[in-house]
This record gives C-alpha cells, sequence and structure tokens, in this order.
C-alpha cells in the first residue's frame, strides 16, 4: 500500500489510437488516464501510424521490415505499421529530454518504440498494457477461417487497401499474424518493466510463452491481470420484473451493444440476426452502436445506433446477450450490464475472465434456443443472474482497486538505498505522530 509520503510521479503515456473515441480499448485507457491523473503529471504522447506519417516513414518501415525479414524476425504488419524511424525518434527524444519516471505503452504495438527506449534508457520503468493477446486472436481467426477487420487502424488506409485487407488478403495477414505475434509479445514481455492484460486467462498462456532456461535465469518477467474498473449502477432486477397476469411490472427484450467495425461485434450480430430470422421469438432484441454494414430488416430486431445512455439500454426487463465467438480478453459488455442489473446469457467465452461464482447462465451458445423463444420461463434463472452478477461486479471489478492496481504497475520499484531511505522517513513520521 502507498502512503501519502510518496512523490507524484511524471508519467508519459504513449496511446497509438484517438483516445476521444468511445469505442473498443479507449474507453479503459481513458479510466487509466482519469486515474493517473489524480495523483501524478500524465503526458499523453501520441504515437502515429506509418499511415499518418510521411513516406520517408513508411519507406523506413519497409527498410526495417525486410531487415527483420533477413535476420528470421519479421515484424508483424501491427507493429510494422508503428515502426516509421522519425515518429519513433520523435517519440523516444520526447521521453528522453522529459526526465519521466514511468511510461505507459499502448500494446505490442509499440514494439519498435520499445527497443529505442531500450537503448537510450535501459533502466527506466516501462508498461505495456496488451490489453488482450494479439496472437491468440489472430491465431482463431486463422483456424475458423474467419475474415479480418481493421478497427481504428483502417480508418486511417486508402479505401482500396482496406477492402484488400479485409477481402482477397484477409486470411493471408491472418496468417502471417498469428505466425509473427508470439515471437513480439514474448519480445515485448521480457524488454517491458510489467506487462499487463485484462484476462487472468491470458495472463498464464503469456507467462508459459517463456523459455525454460529463462525460467531460471535471473528474474522473471512482471505480468500481471487488471480487470476494468466497472461502478456499480443500479440495483439487480428479480422475480417483479417479468409481467403478471394484469400486466403490471416492465417487459423482457433482449439488448446487444456493439459496432460491427469491431469481428467480435460482427460475428455476434450475425449470430443474434440468423436466430431471429428462423426462431422469430416474440421477444425484442434491441441492438446499439454505431453499424457499418445496412441494417438487417428482421422481424422483431430493433436498431438505435450509438446508446448515449446505457440506463435506456439496461433498463429493468433487460436481458443482455453475448454470444462472443472470438475467443481473447475480457468482454466489458458482460461487466457492463451487470453493473446495470440486468442479467447476461453468454457462452463460455464470453465470461472467460468473468468467472461469477456460481453464475448461471454461461451456456453454449446452440444451446440459446429455448432461452430466447421462451424467457419467461427462466424468470428466477434470469433474477439469479442478476444479483451474483451484480455482486462480481462490486466484489472483484471495483474502480478503487483497478485505481490501485495501475497505480502499483506504474510505480517504479525503489532502489535498495532509495528504499532504505524512504523506511526511515515513514518511521520518523510515524514516530512524531505518536
Amino acid at each position: 500500500m502507498h502512503t501519502h509520503l510518496e512523490p507524484g510521479l511524471r508519467i508519459a503515456f504513449v496511446t497509438t489510437r484517438d483516445l476521444a473515441q468511445r469505442n473498443g480499448r479507449t474507453p479503459i485507457m481513458g479510466h487509466i488516464l482519469a486515474a493517473l491523473r489524480r495523483r501524478h503529471t500524465v503526458e499523453v504522447l501520441p504515437l502515429r501510424s506509418v499511415l499518418q506519417a510521411g513516406a520517408a516513414d513508411r519507406a523506413g518501415a519497409a527498410g526495417t521490415w525486410l531487415a527483420g525479414l533477413a535476420a528470421g524476425r519479421p515484424l508483424p504488419l501491427q507493429c510494422l505499421l508503428y515502426a516509421g524511424p522519425r515518429e519513433v525518434k520523435r517519440v523516444a527524444a520526447r521521453i528522453v529530454q522529459g526526465g519521466f519516471d514511468a511510461v505507459y505503452l499502448d500494446t505490442v504495438r509499440c514494439q519498435t518504440l520499445l527497443r529505442a527506449l531500450r537503448r537510450a534508457l535501459p533502466d527506466l520503468h516501462i508498461v505495456t498494457d496488451f490489453d488482450d493477446l494479439m496472437s491468440r486472436r489472430m491465431t482463431y481467426l486463422r483456424h475458423h477461417r474467419m475474415p479480418l477487420l481493421t478497427g481504428h487502424v483502417g480508418t486511417h488506409f486508402p479505401r482500396w487497401a482496406r477492402r484488400l485487407a479485409e477481402g482477397p488478403l484477409s486470411r493471408l495477414v491472418t496468417a502471417y499474424e498469428a505466425r509473427t505475434l508470439p515471437a513480439a509479445e514474448r519480445e515485448v514481455m521480457l524488454a517491458s518493466s510489467a506487462t499487463v492484460l485484462l484476462s487472468p486467462v491470458e495472463r498464464r498462456m503469456l507467462c508459459q510463452r517463456l523459455p525454460a532456461d529463462g525460467r531460471s535465469t535471473g528474474a522473471p518477467p512482471v505480468v500481471r491481470s487488471i480487470p476494468p474498473g466497472v461502478p456499480l449502477q443500479a440495483q439487480p432486477w428479480a422475480h417483479a420484473v417479468v409481467p403478471d397476469p394484469q400486466g403490471f411490472g416492465p417487459p423482457l427484450r433482449f439488448v446487444f451493444i456493439g459496432s460491427d467495425r469491431q469481428l467480435q461485434n460482427r460475428t455476434a450480430i450475425d449470430f443474434l440476426l440468423e436466430r431471429w430470422r428462423r426462431l422469430t421469438p416474440a421477444t425484442p432484441l434491441h441492438i446499439h452502436g454505431r453499424q457499418t454494414r445496412p441494417l438487417a430488416q428482421v422481424r422483431g430486431v430493433h436498431w438505435h445506433g450509438y446508446a448515449d445512455d446505457l440506463g435506456q439500454v439496461y433498463r429493468p426487463g433487460s436481458i443482455a446477450l453475448v454470444p462472443a465467438l472470438v475467443a481473447g480478453g475480457i468482454k466489458t459488455k458482460v461487466a457492463e450490464a451487470w453493473a446495470w442489473g440486468c442479467p447476461v446469457l453468454g457462452n463460455r467465452a464470453a465470461m472467460e475472465g468473468l468467472r461469477a461464482p456460481g453464475y448461471p447462465l454461461t451456456v453454449p451458445e446452440d444451446q440459446w434456443d429455448p432461452y430466447l423463444t421462451r424467457p419467461e420461463a427462466y424468470a428466477d434463472l434470469w433474477a439469479d443472474a442478476a444479483v451474483k452478477g451484480a455482486a462480481f461486479v462490486r466484489n472483484t471489478l471495483s474502480p478503487a482497486g483497478f485505481e490501485r492496481a495501475w497505480e502499483m504497475a506504474l510505480r517504479p520499484k525503489p532502489r535498495p538505498q532509495e528504499a532504505a531511505a524512504s523506511a526511515s522517513a515513514i518511521n520518523a513520521a510515524e514516530q512524531a505522530s505518536g
């Protein structure tokens, strides 16, 4: 536990994405940034991709890729996108000149910048936030022959290049990324002072990649799991939410939140649309989130666009559906629904890293049909799930715990002489107050 005697830090916060966009990973990054700024001086340093930089950076990145290929260590394409020499030099120079105590790096994409920082400042405390294991996701896509979506990076591609990457070249790209990302993740883990993932499951997976000899020589790398902090917003709804014969109580409704710009959301939306076409449930499905494709006109499905008020999305009677067909990370929409007092019907992948004790609604997606067609028959399950989900959020995902965990991750360990001086100061303060 840190005390009031500990000074604030100067932290460089390096990001590869626009934090003003409130989707995907950026809301959690925004929470990290806000938490750090309560006690520390934080400078945000955007690391621009070669698509945003000039031709010199694109040529330099191509040279870096060829050199890695010749050495048998080719960079993943998403790391290559942020390997522009001028851009890396600019951000590294600012960090070297800034006298920072610690650096936050946004995912494995910062691999080339991390190399530059370790050459210039070998003892600097650097924390890399992996979010989830991208290599695992790419391996999953390759294995299941699923399409690639370029996500937030894709907005910087020329339209023709984005269509190629997400279309004819999709499987080639996912195969290349699945092959090259494990080595990049291992390198970044070993070069970082600490590596952070959302999911404890993926933390274990990453730690298992250490070479056998690396486990016994020197201090092992620090790899932590820090799940998101989710504030409780409402009491869980219970049995009374199911309408009685007189019609009292709010009606049941299914909800899903997510933009189809992310593959995990697109596959979930497609799954739900197929179910509503085939089963025609009487209970409506409300889909929230910005969509890039034409809105399918399916009986009982209602499209709402971006959700400004989650209180309306997750109002009493709402049952969140999360059929996660792409494994990886933590599905924050599950915790979000629990925090608003709603039950979540999810499959195993949806609940990974969010194992609420005794949770009754972790159900394989191919067994969902009766829940969708006769939800009123499962009133006890909805109520039990809402209560247990809210308890998990309260006990495991507290915002205060989230802030403490990131504070600990980014605070450098004091050197032996500094630790002794700090201990002496604390003892003196305690004796004076006693």
